[in-house]
């Protein structure tokens, strides 16, 4: 009787084996696999507006704004600025008060069709825009890389509060200008003072439009995100994903 040739584990294992590298010796960010290019807007619109720090980088952002977006996110970008910078002279920390304005003017560029690419979340195409103009100006890899997160986390919760002070004032200046939160606490004056100057003309319903605007076309885009709730408002017989079902369709079997 043949004797039989007992398996170690390893033998048994299905993977082979991998080449490590351990993530310090890498760069700390992957790039899109489509790149679009980010135009520089005429001079004449390169001027940045009263209380926004005066510098080549801000009147750049400001004039992308000016020349390739619109009225309603002109307004709302600048507003969440000056919320965000509210909140962060509040707060007593010290913050980077330039990269917040472009973070602030670039939040919200992936909505437009000439920043939009096919796959990914309208957030991720604003920070790789931005992450493009910030390279195009040389700025130091870390310093884009909190613009980075800032731009393509500013719709998600429960994560900007362990982020670099820049990522966590944008994500609540956003939500202060589109949900309100934080509006009873917000200094009146200022408040008043930010929308007389930069109006919210029909915002509640032109954002929404906006937003559907942005990822109508991709609305896969939005599954497991606060943006699933436009579709399902906007799109007629539009089913949104349910994270229950997907488990229990898994193709595997429970063991």
């Amino acid at each position: 009787m043949a004797m039989s040739r007992s398996v170690t584990r390893a033998e048994s294992f299905p993977l082979k084996s991998v080449r490590a590298q351990t993530a310090d010796r890498r760069p700390p960010f992957r790039r899109p696999r489509i790149a679009l290019p980010v135009p520089i807007p005429a001079l004449k619109f390169q001027k940045a507006e009263p209380g926004v720090p005066d510098t080549p980088l801000t009147r750049e952002a400001t004039g992308l704004l000016h020349e390739f977006s619109t009225p309603l996110l002109f307004n709302h970008s600048h507003r969440v600025f000056f919320w965000a910078s509210e909140m962060g002279r509040r707060s007593g920390q010290a913050f980077d008060a330039e990269l917040l304005f472009v973070c602030a003017a670039f939040h919200d560029l992936g909505l437009l069709k000439k920043f939009s690419t096919a796959n990914d979340r309208f957030e991720v195409d604003s920070a790789n825009t931005a992450r493009q103009f910030l390279e195009r100006h040389g700025l130091p890899a870390s310093r884009i890389q909190v613009a980075w997160d800032a731009i393509a986390l500013h719709t998600t919760p429960g994560i900007a509060a362990y982020k670099p002070i820049e990522v966590e004032l944008l994500y609540d200046g956003v939500g202060l200008d589109v949900l309100g939160i934080g509006y009873e606490r917000f200094p009146e004056k200022v408040r008043n003072e930010v929308v007389s100057r930069y109006p919210r003309v029909n915002f509640k319903a032109e954002i929404a439009r906006a937003f559907l605007g942005g990822f109508e076309h991709k609305t896969h885009t939005t599954e497991g995100t606060c943006n699933e709730d436009i579709c399902s408002h906007f799109i007629r017989n539009y089913r949104r994903s349910n994270f229950y079902d997907q488990i229990q369709n898994s193709p595997f079997r429970d063991s």
